[in-house]
């Protein structure tokens, strides 16, 4: 089983998220850690949950939470992991993220707010990997995204970092009005040059749900974008291009892969998805609805057809392909003529992952 927490608190609220998060909400956080640990003890024991491959801490802003609050989640959770060794010898630090035996833990932080001693403490309960919400090496970018950490904060995060993690991602973000070609490959470069296992680049959308949709701030986005000099410049560079805004250098997320590959998941926390078998299960997106009752949930049930559809759009973003079958035999082998996909040992990839989405919908 595959394992999602969601910690909801930030001190500020960036302008295109649209995930639920709360600012000055912190005389919340002890109701909120107690619900979380009482809907994860209820669901390992309701869902018999025998081993967990992965788990992914989100937000929000994990690294505003204090140790002590992860470590009562963690004693719940390692019993069910495997872990290569001690989690507190730093020598092991399970440097073959890709072996499929061994727990990937992540938790997300913000360059800003990160120190050495709770990096350790996380370490020291199973974490080993880490997810850096860099977006920019530009102050000026930074502050059109309405970010609040600094390039400073950027390296000295990443210096207390790789003092202690070998397996580090980070996100940036790219399409905004400031980007250009030259700007985008010195921030790629940048990153590069800082030795991480994995780069997430993701295109700003402006969704409905962030303070940009909400304000009318469309003009932000770029007109024409980036994506494929991204992609070129760091599949150049070595790096692996294993899903639309995902580059393996040379680590995959397991725990995305998961997501891909349409395993079952677990979703703990407010706004947190769960999809075991065929339903689909919702948490509140509010944090005092959730704390009052953690284990309600709102339920969708799932078609044969829903589930079939998911798995093609998500394996066509991704390294992971599809099954032959479930395409349209009649279109099937006019994209295989066109060069829009290959096949592979009965199973169908997009050459282009960038047109995943057209894909998807030619060929359902």
């Amino acid at each position: 089983m595959r394992i999602y927490i969601h910690v909801p608190f930030c001190d500020s609220k960036c302008g295109y998220c649209a995930f639920f998060s709360q600012t000055h909400q912190e005389h919340l956080i002890d109701d909120y850690f107690r619900a979380l640990y009482h809907e994860i003890e209820s669901n390992l024991s309701s869902y018999n949950i025998k081993h967990i491959s992965s788990i992914f801490i989100g937000g929000g802003t994990p690294n505003l939470i204090k140790p002590q609050y992860y470590e009562k989640i963690f004693a719940l959770l390692l019993p069910l992991c495997n872990l290569q060794d001690s989690p507190n010898n730093k020598a092991c630090k399970h440097e073959d993220s890709n072996n499929s035996s061994l727990t990937e833990i992540t938790i997300e932080s913000n360059p800003n707010n990160l120190g050495f001693e709770w990096l350790h403490a996380l370490h020291s309960f199973g974490v080993n990997r880490i997810s850096l919400g860099v977006q920019s090496f530009y102050a000026d970018k930074l502050a059109l995204l309405q970010r609040e950490h600094s390039l400073q904060d950027i390296q000295y995060a990443f210096d207390v970092i790789t003092r202690i993690f070998d397996n580090v991602s980070l996100d940036l973000i790219y399409d905004c009005q400031l980007d250009s070609q030259h700007r985008l490959q010195h921030e790629l470069e940048s990153a590069l040059q800082l030795g991480i296992s994995h780069l997430s680049a993701y295109s700003l959308s402006i969704d409905k749900d962030s303070h940009f949709a909400k304000t009318n701030q469309h003009h932000l986005l770029r007109k024409e974008s980036l994506g494929v000099f991204v992609r070129d410049f760091l599949c150049t560079n070595g790096a692996l291009h294993y899903e639309v805004s995902n580059f393996a250098i040379p680590k995959k997320c397991k725990h995305n892969l998961g997501y891909w590959n349409s395993e079952e998941y677990l979703g703990f926390g407010a706004s947190a998805v769960s999809r075991v078998g065929q339903n689909r299960k919702y948490a509140p997106k509010n944090l005092q609805k959730y704390i009052a009752n953690p284990l309600h949930k709102t339920i969708e049930k799932l078609s044969k057809t829903d589930l079939e559809f998911e798995e093609i759009f998500l394996g066509l973003r991704s390294e992971v392909g599809v099954r032959e079958t479930l395409l349209n035999q009649e279109k099937l082998p006019i994209v295989l003529n066109n060069k829009l996909c290959y096949k592979k040992d009965s199973r169908i990839y997009a050459n282009n992952l960038f047109l995943a989405d057209e894909l998807t919908l030619y060929l359902c």
